[in-house]
């Protein structure tokens, strides 16, 4: 081998264990802040009394999904060296929309936005592959159409409704500044009373909202 060749070979070897030492580090503590795309899943039911001795009640459930996206700012602490906290802030731009018709009354749900802040707590599987769970409080702000699929005089309204967040999550550390997250979080049983039905002055049926999402996220630490 020539001089050349091994100047070269030194030069490659040098450049592969510089990458290969960047590339281990972990995304460090601190401020962090990010954006996110995710898949929001919104169920709604309703449970409307019909007035009828043969069926006095009937439950109702519609659902769909939607892509959303967002921003989120937070705090990550090492309360031992594999052991971590969180504390972050989102906010999400949603199109989530379901139309529910309950023995011919139609409530259409558009979800606008989701809001909230989220705690978490993992551990560091390898030096790059961590995993936490989350638990939180979310808001969900929606608008409200009531109608009858037969006749056009329609009420319209908003809401805005908070409910306990559930979830887990892994994160990927690219380099000490920037990582990779997926997450899975999840709303139940959020109640809320929506517009008095349109043909019957006064008349507010139970209502429930369900939220899913699952999100990909990139993080920058600062």
């Amino acid at each position: 081998m020539n001089k050349s060749a091994r100047i070269l070979g030194i030069s490659v070897a040098t450049a592969l264990a510089t990458a290969s030492l960047s590339n281990a580090a972990q995304a460090g503590d601190g401020f962090y802040l990010g954006g996110h795309i995710q898949s929001s899943t919104l169920s709604h039911s309703i449970e409307r009394n019909t007035g009828l001795a043969t069926s006095p009640s009937i439950t109702s459930f519609a659902e769909e999904s939607d892509v959303a996206i967002g921003l989120h700012l937070g705090y990550k602490y090492h309360v031992t060296d594999d052991v971590f906290v969180a504390a972050e802030v989102f906010y999400n731009d949603e199109n989530a929309s379901t139309t529910n018709i309950n023995n011919m009354l139609q409530t259409k749900i558009d979800l606008q936005s989701s809001y909230g802040v989220n705690f978490k707590a993992g551990v560091d599987v390898t030096h790059k592959f961590s995993v936490y769970g989350i638990a939180g409080a979310t808001a969900l702000d929606f608008d409200i159409h009531n109608s009858y699929p037969f006749a056009p005089p329609m009420r319209s309204g908003s809401e805005s409704e908070v409910g306990l967040t559930l979830g887990l999550g892994f994160e990927y550390a690219v380099n000490d500044k920037w990582s990779v997250k997926g997450e899975y979080t999840r709303i139940n049983d959020v109640d809320f009373s929506p517009l008095p039905e349109v043909a019957v002055p006064g008349k507010i049926n139970p209502n429930e909202l369900d939220y899913d999402s699952m999100k990909l996220a990139l993080s920058y630490s600062f």
